[in-house]
């Protein structure tokens, strides 16, 4: 792996999706465990669901074709059988509940409203189509096809299917394990003497916890010292399948990240993204592992986190998740960009009457967290753009 400077963002996540891989096992667990797990297998339906068909509603079991001139001014009489009759001829009803299956020879259900009893005769007053109210073999779900696919985020709907075919457990992969090493001597713990307070490695792990499917494991600040930081780069490496590093990745005498590093044994493979904010961003490996540097300042970290490390980890697992991950709206206001350098600008998003506009929040300032609250997403604007208009409507990738 030679040593490339100043690569795309596309170039990074092209070039750590190549040549490094996520060997994770699996696990078989139970259903109330499963909440953001990454299926690792394909699971199919054992039966029908209904397994028979069924009232959707209410009323009587007939044979549609014996009603099919019912109306209020003409209304047909049918003879009432008992409930759980198992079979019935046209010319007979039979009274189900919501969910009850239908007696052999029924076809539709007849609602209690559209009929009334009299002298144990059922008078419907108005006809009813083929399968009308009625809840067909299968049509929910069918013996046999799949219900999830390998890769999906188990989300509360897939929770729900697995319970109402009776299945308890499934197979998922192991959580990805992530090791995160905080360098900086002026930073500190909440709660620490200060003069800074460590907030971009919390906002990183916990925007890895929210995935669901990764352990995020934080060794700490470690104090801008080589050999320390480079301590803590090996142990992050034996006890995790990649390496998340926060500060340390630009240019000055106390940017001891990428020495560490190599200290640690391992090699800068890309020094520096063309990207704003987050140039310093550096990707290294040690032991077969990828070793993600990320800036201390958090907007650049998150940018780091968003588009380059959790796109690699959901391509490495195989992850199909579908939740929407980006919108079009309108741009109110004009932005620039330095030709050269692909540009994240954060954006708040809001309804402008009937569409959806974005307005951006701060152009610049990468370490000016509180921007994080108002943004909705960011506007990726290419190296090779100027700028966008007022009014262009522009893709925006949610945060």
């Amino acid at each position: 792996m030679t040593l490339k400077k100043f690569a795309t963002m596309e170039e990074a996540l092209n070039f750590v999706t190549k040549n490094f891989k996520l060997m994770l096992n699996t696990e078989v667990i139970g259903l109330d465990l499963i909440l953001k797990r990454v299926s690792a297998e394909e699971i199919v339906a054992p039966t029908d669901i209904p397994q028979t068909d069924r009232s959707a509603v209410d009323g009587y079991a007939i044979c549609s074709s014996s009603v099919s001139s019912a109306t209020p001014n003409n209304p047909i009489p049918l003879n009432l059988k008992e409930r759980n009759l198992p079979k019935i001829s046209c010319g007979d009803a039979v009274p189900v509940h919501t969910g009850d299956p239908l007696p052999e020879g029924a076809d539709a259900v007849v609602m209690l409203e559209d009929a009334e009893i009299e002298n144990n005769k059922l008078f419907v007053m108005k006809s009813v189509a083929k399968y009308e109210n009625v809840s067909r073999k299968g049509e929910d779900f069918e013996r046999g096809k799949i219900v999830v696919e390998k890769g999906t985020l188990l989300r509360p709907w897939h929770i729900a299917s697995l319970s109402a075919l009776n299945i308890t457990k499934a197979k998922v992969f192991k959580k990805v394990r992530l090791g995160i090493v905080v360098t900086g001597s002026e930073l500190s713990e909440p709660g620490g003497d200060g003069p800074f307070f460590d907030s971009t490695s919390r906002l990183i792990a916990g925007y890895l916890l929210e995935q669901g499917y990764i352990d995020v494991n934080r060794y700490g600040i470690i104090e801008d010292n080589v050999k320390s930081i480079a301590t803590a780069i090996r142990r992050a490496e034996e006890e995790n399948d990649l390496i998340l590093t926060t500060g340390g990745t630009g240019p000055g005498l106390r940017d001891l990240s990428v020495k560490a590093l190599e200290e640690a044994g391992g090699t800068v493979v890309i020094r520096g993204l063309a990207i704003r904010p987050g140039r310093p961003t550096s990707l290294g490996v040690l032991n077969k592992k990828p070793v993600f540097m990320l800036s201390g300042y958090p907007v650049a970290a998150l940018i780091g986190l968003r588009f380059l490390v959790l796109p690699f980890i959901e391509g490495a697992i195989g992850l199909l998740d579908h939740s929407q991950k980006f919108v079009f709206a309108k741009l109110s206001t004009r932005v620039f960009n330095e030709v050269g350098l692909e540009s994240f600008i954060r954006v708040k998003l809001k309804q402008c009457g009937s569409e959806l506009c974005a307005e951006p929040v701060l152009l610049r300032g990468s370490g000016i967290l509180s921007s994080l609250l108002a943004a909705g997403g960011f506007l990726r604007i290419p190296r090779n753009v100027e700028g966008y208009e007022v009014g262009e409507l522009v893709k925006i990738d949610l945060v």
